[in-house]
C-alpha cells in the first residue's frame, strides 16, 4: 500500500481554529483537537493530532488501524498515467478487471464502469464519495446486479483514494464484504488551476483520451469563515472503427475464423454507397440443396458452392467492439461555512453527464430466414416467445427478378439478401447517456469533548440506451407487407408490391427502414435519499489510556424504476423484450464503535451495526479487531467481521427481464454443426471449404430468448470475512506490511447458470431448418463426388435436434465462495542528497483459495480456481518515484501471473494443454500451456518549473507489448488487462493563478 505518515502540527488556537479543528472530520481524513485548557484565545495551542481513517467512525491519533487501509494520492494516479477511476483500479493488485464503459454494450448496464475487490463482483465492493454512499447507477449489470457507476465520480476534485481490503458491513452496511473504495475530494481550495491532457496510440490511430479541467475557490476559512470551491472536468474519449483494428487481431484469431477477413469483402465488393441489387436463392424440394444466383445487374458477383452471390463490402465504420466514443462531463462543488465557536456548515454536490456512443457499421440487411427464427421474450407475451422471420418473395413479386429456373425449386418463391442502405452509414448503432447527482448538506461541530455530525442527501441517476439495431415488427411491415402464407409450407411472403423499393436508394425507402429499424429507448431511473447522524468522542479513561466511541444512524429511501419501452414490452421489437421494474424500499440503520486501549501496546477496536430492511429480519453485522505494538518497528494486527448484502430491488422487486441470452453453449448442436463443419473444410471444391468455414463453432454460441423473474423470497448474502497481518518500520526509509485475508461468502444471491440444466426452469427447441438440411445435403454431395478428395465415414453427419429457442430461470439464494489470499506491500524512501530523492514500492496480492460451494450435493465440485481461467495466483506492481528538483520521473509496471485456459477442474477435461484449447476453440501451439503472464511498463516524467506551471510526458506500455490471443476474452484477445493501444503518448499541461 501507499503509506500515510501523519506529521503533528500546532497552530494558534484561536476561536477560529478551534471551530476549524472540530470541523474537520467526515467527508475527508480530518485532524481532531487535543482538549485544551479554557484559557485566552491568543495564549493556547492545540495539537492536530488525530485523523479519521476510512472503515471507522472514530478519529485517531495513528493512521494505522487494526484494518489494512491502501491510499492512493493524486500524485500516484498521475505516475501511473491513470486518466479514469477504472484505471486507477486496474493497477491495483487487490482488484481485478471489471466492466469499463466503452466495452459494456448490451450487458444491460451499457455506458458504466464498475469497482472489483477480490474478485467477487460489482455487488461485494462499496464505493463512497467522502465516505457516504452514491446512488447506484440507472440500470443494473446483467440486469441484477446492482452497483455504482465510478465514472461518475467527480475526478478533477480527487485529493486521494483509500481503499479498505477488509470487511466493512458493521460500519458502512451492505455491499462492504470485499472492501471499501472511498473517493476523497479536497476538502477546501483557493485560487484557481486548468489542466488538460491529451493520450494517444503508436498503433491504433483512431485512439485518443482526452481531458481538460479547471478547479477555482475562494474564501479562508481563518480569516473569512468559509471557504467555497469548485471543479469542471471534461472528458473525451475517441471512438475506434473497425477500420482501425479489423487487421490488428492476435494472428491465431484469424486462424480459428478463417473466413473472418474473407467476409469483409474488401476490395471484391461493392463500396458503401454503390448500389447492389443482391442475391436470390431457393432450396431444392428433393436435396435441400440450396440454390443461388447474383441478382441481374450485379458487377460483384462471386462464386459458391451453391452458386453465384452478389457481394459487398462490409463497412468499416463499426465502433461497437473496439471502443465507442464517450463523452463525460462532471461538475463538483464544496463548501464549508464555520457558525459561532465550534459549528460548521457544510455542502457538496455533484452532477455528471455522459454520453456514449458508437455505430454499428454496415447497414443492416434484408435477409429472408432460412434457419432459426429471431427469438424473444417480452413483458406483455408472458411466457410465449415472439418470432421472427424475414419472409420470402412471392412467385408475383414487381422485384422477383429471378431466373425461371431457380424460381421453379419452390413454386416460384424465392428468398433474398439485400443491403438496406437507403439511411446511410449512420442510422445503426447504440447510444448511451446518464446523468447522475448527489447534494448533501449537513453540520458538524463538538458539545465539550464529544463530536457531532449530521447530513442529509439526495442522489439519483436517469439512465437511458438508445438502439438502432432491430425490427420493429409493425414497421417492417409497413415497409414490406402485408404478408400472406404460402399454404402447405408455411412460409411468410411479403407483398407483391410493398411500399419499400427494392433496386433504388431513395429518401422514400429511407423514412421507411427509419420505421422498420427505429431508435428506441430503455429508461431507468434509482433514487437515493439518506439522513444520518453520529457523535463520536472519549468514554473514559482506561489505565492505557482514552477509551473512545462513536454512535450513530442511518435512514435511507430507495427507489428504482424502469418502465420498458412499449412496442418492446408488447414484442414489437425483436431481440428486445427489455426490463421491467418498480421497486422502493425504506431501510434503518443503528450503529456503534469503540477503541480502547488495553495495555499500552494492544488496542481493541470493535463496531456493530443493525439494518432493518423489508422482507427479512433485521440484519446484525459485528467487527472486532485488534492491533498489538510489539516492538517500535513492529505492529501486528487483525480483524474479524460479519458482512452481508442485501438483494437489489432488481432481484427481489417486480417485474423481471425479458429479453435474450448471448452466448448460450448447446453441446449437442456445437458437436453436429462441427462435425459437419470439419468434414467439408477437408474437400479439394473451394466451396465445401467455404462453407465448412463459415460453419465452425456457428452453433457453439448462440443467442437465444431469455427470461429471468425476481425473487422476494430472497435472503441476504452473508459473509465472514477476516485478515491478519503486521506492519514492520525496521528503518526510517523502510516500510513492509503483509496482511492474510479471508472471506467466506453464503446464500449467495445468483442468476440462473443457463449453463447448467437444474437452472433452466424451461426449455425449448426450434425445429430443424431449411438451412440445417441444406448443410447435410452439402455433405451427402460432398461425399458422393470423388473429385472433393475427402473419405467420408459410413454414417455421415447430420443433425439430431434443432437449436435452442428458449430458456426460462429465476433468481435464487444458492452457494457459496471462499476466497483467500496475501496481500504484501513494500514501501522505501531514500535520501538521495544533491541528487533528489528516491521512492520504491512493491505491492502484490497472492491469491490462495477461491472455491464455489454450489449446494450440498456437489459441494466444492469445481474445487479450487486459483491458477485457473481469469484467476491468476499473483499480480503485482512496481512503482519508483525519483524526484531530482523540479523533475520527477516515475516508473510504473505492471504484472499478472499465469493461469490455465481451463476455468476449472471440471473444464481441464476439455481445455489443456494436449487438446490446446480454451472454450473448446484452438489457442496459439505456443500457448497450450495456459495463459501467459503478462506485464507492462509505463515510464513518465513531470517538471514544475515554478509555482505556476507543470509539464508532464507519460509513456504508457513503453516496451509495446500487445495482446496475445485469448478466445474466452472481449474480442478474442487479452484486452482484460493488455492495452490493444501497443505504446502509447500522453502529454498533460498545467497552470495554476
Amino acid at each position: 500500500m501507499l503509506n500515510v505518515r501523519h506529521r503533528q502540527r500546532r497552530i494558534p488556537a484561536t476561536r477560529l481554529s478551534l471551530a476549524l479543528v472540530v470541523a474537520l472530520i467526515g467527508t475527508a481524513p480530518a485532524f481532531a483537537q487535543d482538549n485544551a485548557a479554557d484559557s485566552g484565545p491568543d495564549e493556547r495551542t492545540t495539537e492536530l493530532s488525530r485523523v479519521q481513517v476510512t472503515g471507522s467512525n472514530i478519529r485517531r491519533s495513528d493512521v494505522e488501524t487494526s484494518s489494512p487501509v491502501q491510499v492512493i494520492r493524486k500524485q500516484d494516479i498521475e505516475n501511473m498515467g491513470a486518466r479514469t477511476l477504472l484505471q486507477v483500479l486496474d493497477n491495483l493488485p487487490a482488484a481485478r478487471p471489471a466492466q469499463q464503459d466503452s466495452r459494456s454494450l448490451f450487458t444491460g448496464s451499457d455506458g458504466a464502469s464498475q469497482a472489483n475487490l477480490r474478485g467477487l463482483g460489482a455487488q461485494g465492493t462499496l464505493v463512497l464519495l467522502n465516505g457516504r454512499r452514491l446512488s447506484y447507477y440507472g440500470a443494473p449489470a446483467g440486469f441484477q446486479t446492482q452497483f455504482v457507476n465510478i465514472d461518475a465520480i467527480p475526478a478533477a476534485a480527487i485529493e486521494r483514494m483509500e481503499v479498505l481490503t477488509d470487511g466493512a458491513s458493521a460500519v458502512y452496511g451492505t455491499d462492504a464484504v470485499a472492501g471499501v473504495i472511498n473517493v476523497i475530494t479536497k476538502r477546501d481550495y483557493q485560487g484557481a488551476e486548468v489542466s488538460i491532457t491529451t493520450d494517444t496510440s503508436s498503433r491504433i490511430d483512431s485512439y485518443g483520451e482526452h481531458q481538460a479541467s479547471i478547479t477555482a475557490g475562494f474564501g479562508d476559512l481563518d480569516a473569512d469563515r468559509y471557504n467555497v470551491y469548485a471543479s469542471v472536468n471534461l472528458y473525451r474519449r475517441d471512438a475506434i472503427p473497425l477500420s482501425d483494428y479489423y487487421d490488428k487481431r492476435p494472428s491465431q484469431y484469424y486462424v480459428n475464423n478463417p473466413n473472418y477477413l474473407n467476409n469483409l469483402r474488401l476490395g471484391v465488393g461493392s463500396r458503401p454507397g454503390e448500389f447492389n441489387p443482391g442475391t436470390y436463392f431457393a432450396f431444392d424440394p428433393v436435396t435441400g440443396a440450396r440454390r443461388q444466383e447474383a441478382a441481374p445487374g450485379c458487377s460483384t458477383a462471386i462464386t459458391e458452392a451453391s452458386g453465384t452471390r452478389c457481394v459487398w463490402e462490409t463497412w468499416m465504420n463499426r465502433e461497437i467492439d473496439s471502443g465507442a466514443e464517450t463523452k463525460r462531463n462532471t461538475a463538483y462543488i464544496s463548501s464549508h461555512f464555520l457558525i459561532g465557536d465550534s459549528t460548521e456548515a457544510f455542502a457538496e454536490a455533484t452532477y455528471t453527464d455522459i454520453d456514449l456512443r458508437a455505430n454499428a457499421g454496415t447497414p443492416n440487411g434484408y435477409n429472408t430466414t432460412t434457419g432459426n427464427p429471431t427469438s424473444w421474450f417480452s413483458r406483455n407475451t408472458g411466457t410465449t416467445v415472439n418470432q421472427f422471420r424475414t419472409p420470402f418473395l412471392g412467385p408475383n413479386n414487381v422485384y422477383n427478378n429471378a431466373s425461371p429456373e431457380l424460381k421453379a425449386l419452390m413454386g416460384g418463391v424465392v428468398g433474398l439478401n439485400y443491403l438496406l442502405q437507403d439511411v446511410g452509414s449512420g442510422h445503426f448503432g447504440q447510444r448511451n447517456t446518464d446523468q447522475s447527482y448527489r447534494v448533501l448538506a449537513g453540520l458538524r461541530g463538538d458539545i465539550g469533548d464529544w463530536n457531532w455530525e449530521t447530513a442529509v442527501a439526495t442522489a439519483g441517476t436517469h439512465s437511458v440506451t438508445y438502439q438502432t439495431i432491430n425490427v420493429n415488427l409493425d414497421g417492417f411491415e409497413r415497409a414490406f407487407g402485408p404478408y400472406s402464407i404460402e399454404p402447405g409450407t408455411g412460409r411468410v411472403i411479403i407483398s407483391d408490391n410493398p411500399a419499400y423499393q427494392f433496386g433504388v436508394i431513395n429518401d422514400a425507402n429511407a423514412a421507411l427502414i427509419r420505421e422498420a429499424f427505429p431508435t428506441f429507448d430503455i429508461q431507468s431511473w434509482t433514487r437515493l435519499h439518506t439522513l444520518d447522524g453520529k457523535i463520536e468522542g472519549p468514554l473514559f479513561q482506561l489505565p492505557a489510556g482514552e477509551m473512545r466511541a462513536a454512535f450513530g444512524f442511518n435512514a435511507s429511501r430507495e427507489t428504482f424504476y424502469t418502465p420498458g419501452n412499449e412496442d418492446a414490452a408488447n414484442g414489437l421489437i425483436t431481440q428486445q423484450g427489455g426490463s421491467w421494474f418498480d421497486g422502493k424500499r425504506n431501510t434503518y440503520a443503528l450503529f456503534a464503535e469503540t477503541v480502547a486501549p488495553i495495555t499500552d501496546k494492544l488496542e481493541l477496536d470493535a463496531a456493530l451495526r443493525v439494518d432493518k430492511y423489508p422482507n427479512f429480519s433485521a440484519n446484525l453485522a459485528p467487527k472486532i479487531g485488534l492491533k498489538y505494538q510489539v516492538l517500535p518497528q513492529l505492529l501486528l494486527r487483525g480483524t474479524y467481521s460479519e458482512g452481508f448484502r442485501a438483494p437489489s430491488l432488481a432481484e427481489a422487486g417486480t417485474g423481471g427481464v425479458f429479453a435474450q441470452l448471448g452466448g448460450f453453449e448447446d453441446d449437442i448442436r456445437c458437436d453436429e454443426t462441427n462435425a459437419i463443419a470439419n468434414l467439408l473444410r477437408q474437400s479439394a471444391r473451394s466451396g465445401d471449404v467455404d462453407l465448412g468455414n463459415s460453419l465452425l463453432n456457428s452453433d457453439c454460441s448462440r443467442t437465444v430468448a431469455r427470461m429471468t423473474q425476481p425473487n422476494q423470497d430472497l435472503k441476504p448474502e452473508k459473509a465472514k470475512i477476516s485478515t491478519l497481518g503486521l506492519v514492520y518500520e525496521p528503518a526510517s526509509w523502510l516500510s513492509v506490511s503483509a496482511d492474510y485475508w479471508f472471506i467466506y461468502r453464503r446464500n449467495e444471491i445468483a442468476a440462473p447458470d443457463y449453463g447448467k440444466p437444474e437452472d433452466i426452469q424451461s426449455m425449448t427447441r426450434n425445429p430443424i431448418s431449411d438451412a440445417d438440411r441444406a448443410n447435410v445435403e452439402a455433405v451427402a454431395a460432398m461425399c458422393a463426388d470423388p473429385a472433393s478428395g475427402v473419405v467420408c465415414p459410413g454414417t455421415l453427419p447430420s443433425y439430431s435436434v434443432g437449436n435452442v429457442s428458449s430458456v426460462v430461470g429465476q433468481y435464487k439464494n444458492q452457494g457459496r465462495t471462499l476466497v483467500d489470499g496475501f496481500d504484501i506491500d513494500a514501501r522505501s524512501r531514500f535520501s538521495l542528497g544533491d541528487f533528489g530523492s528516491l521512492n520504491i514500492g512493491v505491492a502484490a496480492t497472492i491469491a490462495r483459495r477461491k472455491q464455489y460451494y454450489i449446494d450440498d450435493t456437489s459441494r466444492w465440485y469445481y474445487g479450487n480456481t486459483i491458477g485457473y481461467y481469469g484467476n491468476p495466483r499473483l499480480r503485482a506492481t512496481l512503482n519508483a518515484d525519483w524526484t531530482y528538483r523540479q523533475v520527477t520521473t516515475s516508473f510504473f509496471v505492471n504484472y499478472v501471473g499465469t493461469t490455465k485456459w481451463a476455468y476449472d477442474q471440471i473444464d481441464a477435461e476439455d481445455n489443456n494443454p494436449e487438446t490446446c484449447t480454451a472454450s473448446r476453440l484452438k489457442v496459439n501451439p505456443a500457448q497450450c500451456g495456459g495463459v501467459p503472464s503478462w506485464w507492462t511498463a509505463n515510464l513518465s516524467v513531470g517538471w514544475r518549473p515554478d509555482e505556476h506551471w507543470t509539464l508532464g510526458v507519460t509513456v504508457k506500455n513503453l516496451f509495446n507489448r500487445l495482446p496475445f490471443y485469448d478466445p474466452q476474452g472481449f474480442a478474442g484477445d487479452s484486452s482484460d488487462y493488455a492495452s490493444i493501444y501497443g505504446r502509447s503518448y500522453s502529454l498533460q499541461l498545467g497552470y495554476r493563478f
